[in-house]
C-alpha cells in the first residue's frame, strides 16, 4: 500500500503533500526515539545504539523538507533541535554566527554546540523532565570565557585558579551570591558575543542561554557531576575537573587538530547530559528519546560535526543516544532503481541499531538516498484537477522525480487549470509560477510576484546569478574543449547587470567544479564523454533559457553562432564532414540536410550499432528557437537519385520524426512513433545480414521505447559500436 504525508505548512496556508518518505517517517525514527511519529504508543528500544541517518540526494529533492516534518510531527512530544549547518544562522533569522578558525574563544562548532543546547532544553508539554547539561555548559563556558590573551607559563597556574574560582562561585550558598553569579554570566556571554565577532542578532540566542548557563551552573549537584565526568576525560594527562577543563580552554586555542580533539570532548559532554536523563526507572517506563536534525552536512561544518558524532558514537561507553537524522547533498544514482527494492527514504529494512560495534566510525551511519517520486505521485499531486493525459508523465521525465522541481511544475499547470486556460505542453516551462506558493520551496520574493516556471527553478537550482549565465552559455558544449570555445565570448556581469572587466580567473574549471560540487549527475552520451552539463533536468532548463534569451535575437544569431563556432571544432575544413559531433551541431541549427547526407553515407562506411549511436547523438540535439526551415533542394542529381533511393528517404525521414520526438517536451506523436518504425524497417530490408539483424532489432524495441517516454540519446544500440 502507498504511503504519503500530507502536511500544512503555518507559512503557506495550504496542504503539501511528502512522498517517497514513508521509510524515514513511519518506520526508521520512530524506532531511533521510541514513539510513533503519530500517535502515543510508545516503542521498546532495542539493545545497542540507534544508527545515524544520512538522507543524500541532489538539489530540489526534497531534503529540507522531510527534516521540518520531521520536526513537525515530534513537536510538543520529545526534546528536538533543528539546525541547518549550510547557513550562518544555523536557519534561525536574526541569528548570526560569524565564528571561525581564527576567533580564539569560539568557533563554528562550538556556537552550534549552544545553539543546539538551547533547542533542547526547552520542556515539550508531553515529555517527561527537562533535559539538562552540566557538562556541556561548563565546556562551553571554560572554553569562551578564557582569557582571551595567550596564557604566559607563570600566568598558567593563576588562569586555573580563576576558573575553579569561578565555577566555586556558582554553588546557592546565598541568594547575593546567586545574584552575582547570575550576573556575572550575563557580562560573560555579552563579551563572548564579542569575542566571537558575532552580529547585533546574536542577542535572540545569548538571552536564553544566560538562563540555561545560569540554571545549570546554580545546581550544586550538577556542578559536582560535571566536574567529576571532565575529571575523568583526562583532556590533560593529569590533574582534577578544574584541570581538565583549563587544558580543554587552551587545547581549544591550538593548532587546527587540537581544536577538532577538544570540540570532540565538548560533542562527548552533549551526548553524555542527554544520557544521563534517562534513569533506570525512565528506560523502564520507555521515555522517548530526544532527536537531533541537521540539514547539509555535506558542507565544511557538517562534515566535522557529523565526524564528531560518529566517534563519539564509536570510542565512548554505549549509553543512552539520541535519534539522529541528518541530509545532505549527494550524488544520485545514475541508474535509477527501477524495481524500488534498493533502500531509499520510501523503504529500507531494519535493524536500524547494531548491538555490535562496527570496525570503523563510518559503520555508524546508515545513508538513505531520497527517493525519486514516481508517475503515479505525480498524478496525485494534481488532487482533483484533471491536467491532459499525458502532463503528469511529461512532467514526471522533465523533472526525473525530483520532489521540488515536480512540485512547481505541478503547480504551475494547477494555477493554468485554475484559471480555465488550457495548457499547450511545448509551453510548460513557460507557464507562470505565482506566489504565494504552496510547495516546500525557499523562493526569493525579491524575484517578483510572477516568473516562468523555468527561471524560478533555475534561481533555486543555481542561486549564483553571474554562475547561471555562465552555465547557460556552455550548454551547448558537448566537450571541455567546446566549454572553453564558448567562453571566448561570455561576458561576465556584476550584480547590477554591466559588464564588468576580466579577471584572472579559470571559469570552465569553475563552473565543472560547481557542477560537481552540487552533485548533479553525469549521463555520458555515445561517441562522446560528453555533454558538458550532463544531468538531463538541468540541461533541459538551461537549453530552454538560453533559447528563450537568444530567441530575442534576430534570427536568433546568438544561438546559430555558438552551435556553428562549435561544429567547426570537429571537422575544420572538411568538404564532408562525418563527425558526430558536426551533425549534432549541425542539426541545431536546423540543417538537416547535411546531417542526412552525412549519415546516408555513413551506412556503408560504419557498423550498424555505431550508426545508431551515432543516430542517437546528433538527434539529441536541442531544437533552434524558430521552427527549421524546410530543408533545401539538394541538387539535381542527389534529388533524382533521392527520388529513386529508398534509403535516403529513409534516412531523412527517421532523423527528422526521432529529433522532433526527442524534444525534452514532446510527448509520444504515434504518427512520428510510427514513421520512425517504418524507416527503421525500410534500413533493415535493404542492408546485409549482419546489420539486418541489428536494424530489425531496434525496429521491434525502438517504437515501444519511445511510446515508453524514452528518447534519444536513451536508445539502445545493441552491441560496441567500433570507431
Amino acid at each position: 500500500m502507498r504511503r504519503r504525508c500530507t502536511i500544512e505548512p503555518p507559512d503557506w496556508g495550504v496542504m503539501v503533500t511528502l512522498y517517497g518518505r514513508a521509510a524515514v517517517l513511519d518506520a526508521v525514527v520512530p524506532s531511533l526515539v521510541g514513539l510513533e511519529s503519530q500517535g502515543a504508543a510508545r516503542l521498546r528500544i532495542p539493545g545497542g545504539s540507534p544508527l545515524l541517518i544520512e538522507c543524500g540526494g541532489g538539489r530540489l529533492t526534497g531534503k529540507t523538507a522531510l527534516l521540518k516534518e520531521l520536526s513537525k510531527r515530534y513537536a510538543q512530544r520529545i526534546p528536538q533541535a533543528y539546525a541547518d549547518l549550510g547557513a550562518a544562522d544555523f536557519g534561525q533569522p536574526g541569528l548570526a554566527s560569524l565564528a571561525d578558525e581564527r576567533t580564539a574563544n569560539a568557533s563554528r562548532t562550538s556556537d552550534l554546540l549552544f545553539y543546539l543546547m538551547d533547542g533542547l532544553s526547552r520542556k515539550p508539554n508531553e515529555f517527561a523532565g527537562k533535559l539538562s547539561f552540566p557538562r556541556l555548559t561548563q565546556g562551553l563556558l571554560a572554553v569562551t570565557s578564557w582569557q582571551s590573551e595567550d596564557v604566559q607559563p607563570a600566568e598558567l597556574q593563576a588562569a586555573r585558579r580563576r576558573l575553579a574560582g569561578l565555577l566555586r562561585e556558582s554553588q546557592p550558598d546565598l541568594q547575593a551570591r546567586n545574584q552575582r553569579v547570575s550576573g556575572w554570566i550575563g557580562q560573560v556571554t555579552q563579551g563572548v558575543s564579542a569575542a566571537a565577532g558575532l552580529g547585533p542578532g546574536v542577542s535572540e540566542l545569548v538571552g536564553p542561554l544566560t538562563d540555561i548557563v545560569t540554571t545549570e551552573l546554580l545546581g550544586p549537584r550538577a556542578n559536582r557531576q560535571g566536574l567529576g565526568w571532565w575529571a575523568g576525560r583526562r583532556v590533560g594527562p593529569q590533574g582534577d575537573g578544574h584541570a581538565q577543563l583549563t587544558d580543554l580552554a587552551m587545547c581549544f586555542r591550538g593548532d587546527g587538530g587540537d581544536r577538532r580533539r577538544a570540540e570532540h570532548h565538548l560533542v562527548a559532554a552533549l551526548l553524555e547530559d542527554m544520557a544521563d536523563h534517562y534513569t533506570w526507572m525512565r528506560l523502564k517506563n520507555r521515555v522517548p528519546r530526544p532527536l537531533l536534525l541537521l540539514d547539509n552536512v555535506h558542507t565544511p561544518l557538517g562534515v566535522t560535526v557529523l565526524d564528531a558524532l560518529t566517534r563519539a558514537w564509536h570510542d565512548e561507553p554505549t549509553r543512552t543516544h539520541p535519534g539522529v537524522v541528518a541530509a545532505a547533498l549527494a550524488q544520485e544514482l545514475a541508474v535509477p532503481d527501477a524495481e524500488g527494492t534498493a533502500p531509499s527514504t520510501r523503504s529500507a529494512a531494519g535493524p536500524y541499531w547494531r548491538q555490535d560495534r562496527p570496525r570503523t566510525a563510518a559503520g555508524w551511519v546508515l545513508r538513505l538516498p531520497m527517493a525519486q517520486l514516481d508517475l503515479d505521485e505525480v498524478k496525485e499531486m494534481f488532487g482533483d484537477d484533471r491536467p491532459g493525459p499525458d502532463t503528469a508523465h511529461l512532467i514526471h521525465r522533465l523533472s526525473a522525480g525530483r520532489a521540488g522541481i515536480t512540485h512547481a511544475l505541478v503547480l504551475s499547470v494547477r494555477q493554468r487549470i485554475g484559471l480555465h486556460e488550457p495548457v499547450d505542453h511545448g509551453a510548460l516551462l513557460e507557464l507562470p509560477l505565482e506566489l504565494p506558493l504552496e510547495l516546500p520551496l525557499e523562493l526569493p520574493l525579491d524575484d517578483g510576484p510572477t516568473l516562468p516556471v523555468y527561471e524560478r527553478l533555475l534561481r533555486l537550482l543555481i542561486p549564483d546569478g553571474e554562475a547561471r549565465a555562465r552555465l547557460a552559455s556552455y550548454t551547448p558544449a558537448l566537450d571541455d574543449a567546446a566549454a572553453h570555445a564558448l567562453d571566448a565570448d561570455h561576458v561576465q556581469h556584476g550584480p547590477d547587470g554591466q559588464p564588468v572587466a576580466a579577471t584572472v580567473r579559470v571559469p570552465v574549471a569553475e563552473t565543472k567544479r560547481l557542477l560537481r560540487k552540487d552533485c548533479w549527475s553525469h549521463h555520458p552520451w555515445p561517441g562522446t564523454g560528453g555533454p558538458f552539463v550532463g544531468d538531463p533536468t538541468l540541461r533541459a532548463l538551461l537549453v530552454h533559457d538560453l533559447r528563450t534569451r537568444t530567441g530575442a535575437a534576430p534570427g536568433g544569431g546568438d544561438w546559430r553562432g555558438s552551435h556553428r563556432r562549435l561544429r567547426l571544432l570537429y571537422a575544420p575544413g572538411a568538404a564532408d564532414p562525418r563527425d558526430a559531433c558536426y551533425l549534432h551541431h549541425s542539426l541545431a541549427v536546423g540543417d538537416t540536410d547535411v546531417v542526412v547526407r552525412a549519415l546516408h553515407r555513413r551506412l556503408a562506411e560504419q557498423d550498424a550499432p555505431g550508426w545508431l549511436a551515432t543516430l542517437n547523438l546528433v538527434c539529441a540535439a536541442p531544437h533552434p528557437p524558430e521552427r527549421p526551415a524546410v530543408p533545401a533542394a539538394d541538387p539535381v542529381e542527389d534529388r533524382v537519385a533521392a527520388d529513386n533511393d529508398p534509403v535516403r528517404q529513409a534516412v531523412q525521414l527517421l532523423v527528422l520524426n526521432l529529433w522532433r520526438q526527442s524534444h525534452p517536451l514532446a510527448h509520444p506523436d504515434l504518427r512520428k512513433v510510427n514513421a520512425v518504425r517504418l524507416q527503421l524497417l525500410t534500413l533493415a530490408q535493404n542492408s546485409a545480414v549482419g546489420p539486418q539483424e541489428v536494424f530489425y532489432q531496434a525496429y521491434e524495441e525502438w517504437p515501444q521505447l519511445l511510446n515508453r517516454w524514452i528518447q534519444a540519446p536513451d536508445l539502445p544500440t545493441y552491441g560496441e559500436p567500433r570507431p
